[in-house]
């Protein structure tokens, strides 16, 4: 990450600018890091001002001994568009970040020109719940490390893990004591998101795009965004798992590409 904005409740952001062109802000899922966007930030870069950024929590970004929230979150992102004065921005909000897009979108905290919401969820349902419990009682019975190993299996459709020859995980930074408390606290966050009464307020163009092989956001949770938001648009891949814009990178680009060039 290249520079740190200064929160006005304390803490700082890290966060990165390239490109040039209308600003596209790309909001990654759980893990909250910038990296997770490297390759389709640099392909947008040569038509967008594109800007990552690590969630409070994580990455490169100070760690807060604090509740959170996916409203703290979508703050934090309005907070850094303020910052960096951006009007009418493209916004692609993967899995948790899709949930902080809905918030911001729905609570008209900026003025989004377009919105992707990718392999995201305006509720938990009830097998969400059950993961992510799951996941919750994984974390701290056997550490962060379990954690992140397990969270690479589900994330990552199981032909594409027996295709790589290392891991395909966004490389963490050298561990924080609150690493963990801060996971757990995340996951409370994206199980009290809830946006389903909402979504008729989300006016601007909306794509919603998702795997059917995906079973974090199971593909009924997107078919619930895009017949709940007036207008949606929607993308179906057949396979792809979660992580998407990693597996199945240059369709994913082609279709978000296109959908932002009519819309900016």
């Amino acid at each position: 990450m290249n520079k740190a904005l200064a929160l006005s409740d304390g803490g700082h952001l890290a966060y990165k600018v390239e490109g040039s062109g209308p600003p596209l802000l790309l909001v990654s899922g759980l893990g909250g890091l910038g990296a997770f966007w490297a390759t389709f930030a640099q392909a947008c870069s040569f038509h967008y001002t594109v800007i990552t950024y690590d969630h409070r929590g994580t990455g490169n970004s100070s760690r807060c001994d604090r509740p959170y929230s996916i409203a703290g979150m979508a703050e934090d992102a309005r907070e850094l568009c303020d910052h960096l004065g951006l009007t009418d921005v493209l916004y692609v909000g993967h899995s948790t970040g899709g949930a902080i897009g809905q918030h911001l979108a729905t609570h008209q905290l900026l003025t989004l020109r377009a919105l992707v919401l990718s392999a995201t969820f305006a509720a938990p349902c009830r097998y969400f719940w059950r993961l992510f419990n799951s996941r919750l009682q994984l974390l701290q019975h056997m550490g962060l490390d379990a954690y992140r190993e397990h969270a690479s299996l589900i994330l990552y459709p199981p032909y594409w893990l027996a295709q790589q020859d290392a891991p395909t995980m966004a490389p963490a930074p050298a561990p924080h004591p609150l690493d963990a408390k801060i996971t757990e606290r995340r996951i409370q966050a994206i199980l009290e998101h809830n946006c389903r009464q909402v979504l008729n307020r989300i006016t601007c163009p909306t794509l919603v795009i998702s795997a059917n092989d995906d079973i974090v956001t199971p593909e009924y949770h997107s078919a619930e965004l895009a017949q709940a938001i007036p207008n949606a648009e929607r993308v179906q891949f057949d396979y792809g798992g979660h992580y998407l814009p990693h597996t199945r990178f240059p369709d994913y680009y082609q279709h978000v590409f296109d959908f932002l060039q009519t819309t900016s």
